[in-house]
């Protein structure tokens, strides 16, 4: 550590931060207008590890790598013409490479203009922050920090920030203390008027208090607040208190629901038939569930083994190969899946045996912790498996038929079955039962399948037969049932009596099903058939809405047919790249000024624009001439798990299009081309696109990737890494369909984006429709205020065009001017715009 140095400043404004800026977590520095440094703290002396006196009076490019000054040249310009400028970097060189800085630069103003006499830099090393797994780790470092001067003669109070009305929260504000203290929730007054009285006293130097206001808008923000006095009257009392505010209101709304996260999870762990336990890095027992002790024929409630090494588990049972292979899984720090080991408390005692299921506890910092897991006694459900090998044909859970027994009476029926007369196969599914597994334990999942299997019995007549075919999934053969009209009578049937509630002590269960039916021998005259097609009518309930009956039909077999074929015909399409690209124009004003109106034809409209850019969008035609739509193709790509094939093929045959347009009409504009979410995993995605690029000699930079609203990345730090290499290499970014769908703002502050495209469902009939005109001016206000670029996507008419002039949106996209084009009518259209700008008019 570098010992503070008595630095002589002479500047007043800089006097002011040096008499409190020790006393600051922060690096702190001023400069004055030429970059020479006047005074920094302790703390950012250590940072650059030389003595403090020794550093007042350099140039910034003095103790600054060459490297770190260009690439913060942007910043110092903003702040020398008199910009607050906030920005993060990560150190490259020296002994601090590899950490990250927050920085922000504060101009101060000598006189009337606006250019700055000098400026403070506060800096905070968010390293922590960058490298923390944990959310609560990332909120304690988060900056969030203004700054205010307390005036108590005058009775007002300046912020940096007014974080009192979100939509001016980064203008700087100045409140009388009645207004201030208006904000804030009464019950926080008595603590902040003590932290006042004390910091005003005589003694009083600092304080620090949280606080809670209450906004403009009604809503509530959570505030740290530290201040140090920096004037004294004669009589020694403060005049003057300087300080800042930190907002934690994430981190107390972060701390609240992990609290009760934790006690859910306590709770259910106590009420759970499984019971929870963990160890410590020596296999010493540090925690076990009450649920383990619950019931006093556990074989726990006998024992203490808190304390105790894993070991006293499983007296006697040393050498036996289920506990040889757990211990084998423990020492080698993997994950234990349903491992089923025998468990005896004593020589005469009878054979249990338990399923294990845990995992290592790994910290932040990659270090083994211990291990953590659930056990549940399976000992019944092992005899029911001994018992099922000896009755194969029943379930053990429920007692019903299993898929076997089922198949047998199937096709027994099928063979009996008198010409002319019919029977059917019900296919039910309980709808989203795995929630009632993980929200309420396997315990109650089971006796809901149990519970459901005795409704099924009660409604199936005797000679009907009713199955469990797998997991929350029943068969039901009804002989009775001799056309399509009783079957779905039954069915009916059937999904209100599974409908009704379920009572497990004080807990209620309900749930829907979704049922298939297919009928012999309408719908097929083999077992596989039938079964086959009752599945299919049944998993077609559940893409309708779920809670649904719903017949096999012709109709399905042909959609199910079809989607097979495509999918057969993609795979081939993919691998001799038979796909074609149309681009669809984004059209600029050529000129700010707003001449026209609403007389105006769609022709004089178009001749004050040009094309600045292009969007490829993918198409097929089937060998047999179908042009195949592209939501339906693009669609069975994702489901079958195509698009990492189908992504590159696409992009090379977008790129050798546009280099077309390049080369035959010099065509200057950028091309966008549409991510998918799963893209943006694949390792080779930043190679693939440089590889392509390179080969059709397309500028990086006149590629924008666009990026999906709903692609949840801004917390995944392999894409940010992925978005961060499109950056780094030209490459622009691009936010798709902006006010619609998760419409998450912090994608603006925390993704490299630099261009915003407003969705088709906001621009389109903007004109007149006043909540999108709202929502639409809303967005470019902010693009504008955040540098950010903006083009308005499906604008079709001209109102809607002449609104997005009026409200100062520089791009559009639509069929306004022109559909999507395919290349060789883009170039017909570039050649006639080419053609009528050089027409002398």
């Amino acid at each position: 550590m570098t010992p503070p140095t008595r630095q002589a400043v002479t500047d007043p404004w800089c006097q002011d931060i040096a008499r409190w800026a020790e006393h600051l977590p922060l690096m702190v520095a001023c400069f004055d207008a030429k970059d020479v440094l006047l005074y920094c703290n302790t703390a950012y002396a250590n940072w650059l590890r030389r003595p403090a006196g020794e550093l007042a009076g350099s140039r910034l490019r003095d103790f600054i790598p060459a490297a770190t000054l260009k690439a913060v040249a942007p910043q110092l310009d903003k702040v020398h013409r008199g910009e607050i400028v906030q920005y993060e970097r990560q150190e490259h060189e020296g002994n601090n490479a590899g950490r990250w800085l927050q920085v922000r630069l504060v101009p101060f103003h000598r006189g009337e203009g606006p250019a700055a006499g000098g400026y403070s830099c506060f800096m905070l090393d968010t390293t922590r922050q960058h490298a923390s797994d944990t959310p609560l780790d990332l909120l304690r470092t988060s900056p969030g920090v203004t700054m205010w001067e307390l005036d108590l003669l005058t009775g007002q109070l300046h912020a940096e920030q007014n974080w009192l009305d979100p939509a001016h929260r980064y203008t700087p504000k100045t409140f009388s203390i009645a207004e201030w203290m208006g904000h804030v929730v009464p019950a926080d007054l008595p603590a902040l008027e003590q932290a006042i009285a004390r910091i005003s006293a005589p003694e009083g130097f600092a304080q620090t208090v949280e606080t809670r206001f209450v906004r403009t808008d009604g809503s509530m923000i959570t505030t740290m607040n530290h201040g140090v006095v920096r004037e004294r009257g004669e009589d020694g009392v403060a005049t003057r208190v300087f300080g800042l505010t930190w907002d934690i209101s994430e981190l107390r709304q972060t701390q609240s629901r992990l609290a009760r996260s934790e006690s859910r999870f306590r709770m259910l762990a106590e009420l759970s038939n499984e019971w929870f336990w963990e160890s410590d890095v020596n296999d010493i027992l540090t925690y076990i569930s009450r649920s383990s002790r619950r019931k006093e024929e556990s074989p726990l409630a006998q024992l203490n083994l808190l304390g105790q090494n894993l070991n006293a588990l499983y007296p006697g049972q040393e050498f036996s190969p289920e506990w040889a292979q757990l211990r084998y899984l423990m020492e080698e720090r993997q994950d234990v899946h349903d491992l089923v080991v025998p468990f005896r408390l004593g020589p005469d005692q009878a054979l249990m045996w338990w399923r294990i299921d845990a995992a290592p506890i790994i910290d932040h910092l990659g270090l083994y912790q211990g291990y953590r897991g659930v056990v549940r006694d399976v000992t019944r459900a092992h005899q029911d498996e001994e018992r099922l090998e000896l009755a194969a044909y029943r379930d053990a859970l429920t007692g019903l038929a299993n898929r076997t027994l089922f198949q047998k009476h199937l096709e027994d029926a099928i063979a009996v079955a008198p010409p002319g007369q019919g029977f059917a196969v019900l296919f039910i599914d309980l709808d989203r039962f795995k929630l009632i597994n993980d929200a309420l334990g396997h315990g109650v999942g089971d006796r809901v399948l149990i519970e459901t299997a005795q409704r099924l019995v009660q409604l199936a007549r005797p000679n009907n037969t009713a199955a469990r075919f797998g997991g929350d999934e029943f068969l039901l053969l009804a002989r009775d049932a001799h056309d399509l009209t009783q079957a779905m009578r039954l069915a009916a049937q059937i999904q209100d009596k599974l409908s009704e509630p379920m009572q497990y002590a004080d807990r209620t269960v309900q749930f829907s099903t979704s049922i298939g039916v297919a009928v012999y021998p309408q719908h097929g005259r083999t077992s596989a058939e039938l079964l086959g097609r009752a599945d299919a009518a049944m998993h077609e309930s559940k893409v309708l809405g779920r809670n649904r009956v719903e017949a096999f039909s012709a109709a399905l077999q042909s959609r199910i047919e079809r989607r097979s074929q495509l999918e057969e015909e993609l795979r081939a399409a993919i691998a001799n790249r038979r796909f074609d690209v149309h681009f669809q124009p984004v059209w600029a004003r050529k000129q700010n000024l707003l001449l026209l109106d609403e007389t105006a034809c769609i022709e004089t409209l178009r001749s004050h624009y040009d094309i600045v850019g292009v969007e490829a969008l993918a198409r097929w035609t089937r060998g047999n001439g179908e042009r195949v739509p592209p939501d339906e193709f693009i669609a069975i790509l994702a489901d079958c798990g195509l698009l990492d094939a189908f992504g590159p093929v696409m992009l090379s045959i977008a790129l050798e299009n546009f280099a077309r347009l390049r080369r035959e009409q010099g065509f200057d504009g950028t091309l966008a081309y549409n991510v998918s979410p799963r893209q943006l995993h694949v390792n080779a995605c930043v190679p693939c696109v440089y590889d392509v690029t390179e080969q059709y000699g397309v500028p990086r930079d006149k590629v924008i990737l666009e990026l999906t609203e709903n692609v949840e990345i801004e917390h995944n730090p392999d894409l940010i890494a992925v978005l961060d290499g499109f950056r780094a290499m030209g490459v622009q970014l691009s936010l798709d369909d902006f006010g619609v769908g998760y419409s998450n703002l912090g994608y603006l502050t925390r993704l490299p984006v630099t261009q915003i495209k407003i969705d088709r469902a906001i621009a389109s009939g903007v004109s007149t429709d006043r909540f999108k005109a709202a929502i639409a001016r809303a967005t470019l206000t902010m693009a504008k205020t955040l540098g950010i670029e903006v083009v308005a996507e499906g604008v079709e008419t001209a109102a809607d065009l002449l609104w997005m002039e009026r409200a100062g949106c520089p791009m559009i996209q639509g069929w306004v001017f022109a559909r999507a084009l395919n290349v060789q009518q883009m170039l017909n259209l570039l050649r006639e715009l080419r053609a009528s700008r050089d027409t002398p008019r």
